[in-house]
């Protein structure tokens, strides 16, 4: 059995929660910023978010249990601890900005949070991407799924980021801002069946086939972000 791996998605999780923590006390509405009780309470409820996707992540092929700490599955690790980040990237975008309340934040998160699971069931069905993780123990197609999730995480998350006015501006907002997302998952099942594990390649080199797509997502995800600028309120 492999501890070290419950370590290294432990790091991941307190990191996750960090990075909610700071996100909130500098972007959170004015009474979040205010008191660190909130900001408290929020990341709080963050923690038991990411408990929650967690949960989820089984749904999809991959277990942290099974996979990355009894199988010893690197790749499996990898992709584990690209979802829980993301996850934590989604409540976070979705809980910044002004509201007057904090179900704005739980229909924001919700709306960045279907649309990411959705894009990953996609990317699921048309490219097998947890087979080529779990049985193939394919440590390239685990850095390809963390780099697409973070990828959309990214989109998405900063999709939903900003001051609330209402549920459809939410929604029209969302879409303006989202679809790059979707461009990214329908560039990523392609690539899926050109990179992963097959009879006449076997093993696949985690650097030209596992990193480099990782990166090439993350940089476009980065790109439309560049492109967006500052949401609204963020530089209150």
């Amino acid at each position: 059995m492999n501890n070290n791996a419950r370590w290294v998605f432990g790091a991941c999780v307190v990191g996750s929660l960090l990075f909610v923590a700071a996100a909130l006390h500098l972007w959170g509405a004015a009474e979040i910023r205010a008191e660190y009780s909130e900001v408290v309470f929020l990341t709080f409820a963050g923690a038991l978010w990411l408990v929650v996707m967690a949960k989820i992540f089984p749904w999809f092929g991959l277990s942290l249990r099974d996979d990355a700490v009894e199988r010893n599955n690197a790749g499996a690790l990898f992709a584990l601890c690209g979802a829980i980040l993301s996850a934590a990237l989604l409540y976070a975008g979705g809980s910044i900005g002004e509201g007057p309340s904090y179900m704005n934040n739980v229909f924001s998160v919700g709306l960045a949070a279907g649309a990411f699971l959705l894009l990953w069931l996609l990317l699921e069905i048309g490219g097998d991407i947890s087979v080529s993780i779990t049985e193939e123990r394919d440590l390239a197609s685990g850095l390809r799924l963390s780099g697409f999730l973070l990828s959309i995480a990214l989109v998405l998350g900063r999709a939903v980021a900003g001051d609330w006015h209402s549920e459809s501006a939410t929604v029209h907002d969302f879409i303006n801002d989202g679809w790059p997302a979707v461009l990214i998952c329908m560039i990523a099942v392609p690539v899926e069946h050109f990179t992963r594990p097959n009879r006449k390649h076997p093993f696949r080199t985690w650097s030209a086939y596992g990193l480099l797509p990782a990166l090439f997502y993350l940089v476009l995800a980065v790109i439309w972000l560049a492109h967006l600028g500052a949401w609204e309120g963020m530089h209150r």
